[in-house]
């Protein structure tokens, strides 16, 4: 595949660090989380086989899961020069793999992401379905190759993408249901409400992301600013870029209040007192550092403390299970 010394424990960590292998465990998680803590329960309470079958599920995941590391594999191709100023020590291509092998590793996932989301597109009967993955294949490539360094729009796309990874575990289910009518009818009822719900996570994987990336921004503008970048930071400087922020977090915390008072007037107490608990908490704090953030090591803790929300975010699922 292109890598520069024999295989070894080293080359396995470096391959996990190349396709975000925590990224890749929060996709994961993500999905089935709710597969089985919003679809099933307020679906297909009475009989959870109506479900989307199981291995059809897991192939989704994979896809999603193929499309992202993909997309992570051609950044760093795309990055290397930028890399070697922002983070020295975890340049992967040009270290442990060639350029002509993180290529080859790129065109590899991808190939079977698609080929694998046109044959679900064939189990939901919507051609439509399977020109999703493509699509996406090429705005990562496109992301990496231009408008990563574009004022907004790199920041637009990666929040876009982060929506996507919970929208399209509805939209596959929902073909699913079409395909079969009197399953489809009895469920109607319970429609809107998990369109209400995968609407909500969207939004807020959408809105944190979006944070997340504007953060990492600031972290790295010394390596941008020296190859030209168009971020926020660097064309309307690090001040204004800090009260944008703190608009969007406001924002998140703001709607995410008004969310839980929904989940108080459905007497979903856990889960309104563990979005208080974790993730409005976790909003605050990160808006009072961003303020006193000044150093690359200030800008690395809040995009971490970002990712820490956003799984707090995920879990609560759970927690809204338990509440049923």
């Amino acid at each position: 595949m292109g890598l520069k010394n024999k295989f070894s424990v080293e080359n396995l960590k470096a391959a996990m660090q190349m396709i975000r292998l925590p990224n890749v465990v929060i996709i994961i998680l993500t999905m089935f989380l709710l597969r089985y803590c919003i679809v099933i329960p307020f679906l297909y309470a009475a009989d959870p086989s109506l479900a989307t079958p199981l291995p059809d599920f897991l192939v989704l995941v994979a896809v999603t899961v193929l499309i992202a590391a993909g997309g992570y594999v051609i950044n760093d191709y795309f990055d290397v020069k930028i890399d070697r100023i922002n983070r020295p020590d975890k340049q992967i291509v040009d270290n442990l793999i060639s350029h002509r092998g993180a290529i080859k590793l790129h065109i590899l996932l991808n190939t079977i992401a698609i080929l694998l989301g046109f044959w679900l597109s064939w189990r939901v009967h919507t051609l439509s379905f399977g020109f999703i993955f493509p699509f996406l294949s090429g705005l990562l490539w496109i992301y990496s190759a231009k408008y990563k360094r574009i004022l907004f729009w790199g920041n637009f796309i990666v929040a876009s993408l982060s929506a996507f990874v919970i929208l399209v575990v509805w939209l596959f289910e929902f073909f699913w249901l079409r395909m079969h009518a009197l399953v489809f009818a009895g469920v109607i009822p319970s429609i809107r409400r998990v369109t209400l719900f995968f609407l909500g996570y969207a939004i807020f994987a959408f809105l944190v992301s979006m944070v997340r990336e504007i953060i990492k921004d600031m972290e790295d503008a010394e390596g941008d600013q020296t190859f030209g970048c168009k971020t926020l930071p660097l064309v309307a400087g690090m001040k204004f870029t800090r009260y944008i922020v703190a608009v969007i977090i406001a924002a998140t915390m703001l709607l995410l209040g008004n969310a839980q008072m929904i989940l108080f007037r459905m007497y979903m107490m856990p889960a309104f007192w563990y979005f208080s608990a974790t993730v409005q908490a976790g909003a605050l704090i990160l808006l009072v550092r961003l303020f006193f953030s000044r150093k690359k090591a200030d800008f690395h803790f809040l995009s971490t403390l970002c990712k820490l929300i956003m799984v707090a975010g995920i879990l609560s699922m759970e927690v809204i299970f338990i509440s049923l």
